[in-house]
């Protein structure tokens, strides 16, 4: 049996809101239901969320969901985390993922789970090339090339800092060895806590291999802490799906320039202009012309369409 772990505890206090962080909206959706949506897509068999600070918002909605959740009274290291959520949940493989981090892809979690297994690790972690690495915990790699531990950056010295790999955050494990690994896991470090990245050194004295899946992109593991962040990771799903739209012929005439969600669906030879919002499940039929700046939500607009500039459609309207 497989199980997905999402952690979701954290306080996110750079987001200077009374929403946990993880309940902030990525392009219309929150961002921790993002994280489901990909787990979901993996197949895993089991999905559970970690959840502490803010949890009686955070709790209703993973409920609406359908995601069982376990709860940290007190936030004492992603290893402290993992801990609580094998209590409820027992199985073969693991991965762990972060409610934090919505641009994540299935693809990336299938490949890291399966460089974990083609290797026969203990373990393996999901890395990339940041482009500032500032704040990221470090990975080294022995003579070898095998990842031989992961420093975070206050406990780093300043060759450690200068490597430009960075540990994401997301892992993946077989069942024996997390349980094992979890309960050996201590604090002594600059910020007391119970990291799971320790798990690497652990493996390392122990003889075990740790395997590593280098993700190709920086803005799909890039995590979400701040507001201005959490715009970023929105404008880059809107792009994603602009990039689909334009793939089966609708025309963009400033693609970076618009707001298009995830249920958006354009027929051939759509032109689209400028500043438009297209949000809920929106359909466009073939040959439309949306002008500049128009909003639509939940609206069905039939083949040939015109929208004069900024009209707004919404409300489930159907276009006669």
């Amino acid at each position: 049996m497989t199980a997905a772990v999402i952690l979701a505890a954290g306080a996110g206090k750079r987001m200077h809101s009374s929403l946990p962080k993880v309940l902030h909206p990525v392009l219309g959706r929150p961002m921790i239901l993002r994280v489901v949506e990909t787990a979901r897509a993996c197949g895993f068999d089991r999905i559970t969320a970690v959840v502490g600070h803010g949890r009686d918002l955070l709790i209703p909605c993973l409920e609406a969901e359908g995601i069982p959740w376990v709860i940290q009274e007190r936030q004492l290291g992603t290893a402290h985390a993992v801990s609580c959520a094998l209590t409820a949940v027992g199985a073969d493989e693991y991965a762990v993922l972060l409610g934090d981090v919505p641009l994540l892809t299935p693809g990336t979690v299938e490949a890291l789970m399966s460089a974990r297994r083609s290797a026969g690790a203990s373990m393996a972690v999901l890395t990339v090339i940041a482009p500032d690495p500032h704040g990221y915990g470090r990975i080294v790699r022995g003579r070898d090339g095998l990842v031989s531990r992961i420093v975070e950056e206050r406990d780093a010295d300043d060759r450690i800092r200068s490597i430009a790999e960075v540990n994401t955050g997301l892992m993946a494990f077989d069942g024996p060895s997390l349980h094992r690994y979890a309960g050996l896991i201590g604090n002594d470090n600059a910020q007391g806590e119970y990291y799971l990245t320790d798990a690497v050194s652990i493996a390392a004295d122990e003889g075990s291999t740790c395997a590593a899946f280098l993700a190709s992109s920086w803005e799909e593991v890039a995590g979400v802490n701040d507001p201005f962040q959490l715009a970023e990771a929105s404008r880059a799903l809107s792009r994603r799906n602009v990039a689909r739209l334009m793939a089966s012929g609708a025309r963009f005439s400033d693609p970076a320039g618009v707001w298009v969600e995830d249920s958006v669906e354009t027929g051939p030879d759509t032109e689209i202009g400028r500043f438009v919002r297209l949000s809920g499940r929106v359909g466009i039929g073939a040959g439309s012309r949306i002008g500049d700046g128009c909003i639509v939500e939940d609206s069905t607009l039939p083949p040939g369409t015109v929208l004069a500039p900024y009209s707004v459609i919404q409300q489930g309207s159907r276009i006669g």
